[in-house]
């Protein structure tokens, strides 16, 4: 049995995420968001010190996009849909039940977006769901960074449904916002930097984390580890009236 999302939250906003993949440390930098206005969504790239960094290792830009425009109105959701799969597709309810989203869900292409991050296998874009207004409960499937690197378990070791805890690191020399996650007591590997900001604000906030194993794939060279994250708070307007749905 394995729990899917159950209260999925309709963003207003995406945040756009390129991973400079030919640099050493392959670091993921913040290169824009997507906002829905007036009924279109429009592409804004950022500005300042991180965007310049991105482009120091190679960002250009999204395709079609040019960087010298920081504002794109056309066609941007046209662009970005072309990131998922056709909902006509056979095995598109696998699609979604892959990403811890019930086959049944009704989600709209912008949520899909966000919480199936809608990445391809060699662009290095990743789109994230803020989640700037969420009630008391919801769920993100997060995968855990740095498994590979960093895990004291391997991934044999892990089977879906073991719990993951979320321990922040206000320490750590490289970033003093890391969160690790560990399981069984021993160490998986971080948060993505994508999920950190909001992660933070709900901890800081009081919320309550709990996180288990969902899903397991990639290669041996490179495996991937996803955990289902449920977060409580207790100042929103929604409390949670069930637990994640249990799906077979």
């Amino acid at each position: 049995m394995a729990r899917l999302i159950e209260h999925l939250v309709e963003p207003q906003r995406l945040l756009l995420f390129w991973q400079a993949r030919e640099s050493q440390k392959r670091s993921r930098y913040r290169v824009g968001q997507l906002v829905k206005q007036g009924g279109h969504v429009v592409l804004q790239y950022s500005v300042g010190t991180e965007i310049a960094c991105a482009k120091e290792v190679g960002f250009q830009g999204y395709p079609a996009f040019p960087l010298k425009q920081v504002e794109h109105r056309h066609q941007v959701m046209e662009a970005f849909t072309r990131r998922l799969p056709p909902r006509t597709r056979r095995d598109f309810s696998r699609y979604l039940e892959l990403r811890a989203i019930p086959a049944d869900a009704d989600i709209s292409e912008f949520a899909l977006l966000g919480y199936s991050g809608a990445k391809l296998p060699d662009d290095g874009f990743e789109l994230v769901h803020p989640f700037d207004e969420p009630p008391a409960a919801f769920e993100v499937l997060i995968e855990v960074a740095g498994f590979r690197h960093e895990a004291e378990l391997e991934v044999s070791e892990l089977q879906a449904g073991d719990e993951v805890q979320f321990v922040p690191e206000p320490n750590n020399p490289v970033d003093s916002s890391a969160i690790r996650m560990e399981s069984k007591g021993c160490k998986l590997g971080y948060v993505p930097r994508g999920h950190l900001t909001m992660l933070n604000r709900m901890l800081s906030g009081g919320a309550d984390l709990t996180g288990e194993v969902f899903r397991s794939n990639g290669t041996p060279a490179r495996p991937l580890v996803y955990v289902l994250t449920q977060i409580i708070h207790h100042n929103g307007l929604m409390m949670p009236s069930s637990p994640l749905r249990l799906q077979a």
